[in-house]
């Protein structure tokens, strides 16, 4: 039996944003980190290649 964990990273600008002190253009992509979001197009190799990265930053990829 293998046993995988789950991992989740949000914005560090979550509870500014939740208490009005910012908006949402302001928030920085938990995966990208980046004020808008920049992330590559969903489902491309790029994409997983970032999340793998955020995910696994020991891993040089």
């Amino acid at each position: 039996m293998t046993t995988r964990r789950v991992s989740v990273h949000l914005s560090p600008d979550l509870d500014r944003y939740a208490s009005g002190e910012i908006d949402a253009t302001q928030v920085r992509c938990a995966l990208c980190t980046h004020a808008p979001c920049d992330c590559p197009p969903f489902g491309s190799p790029q994409y997983f290649e970032l999340i793998d990265r955020r995910h696994n930053p020991e891993r040089t990829a």
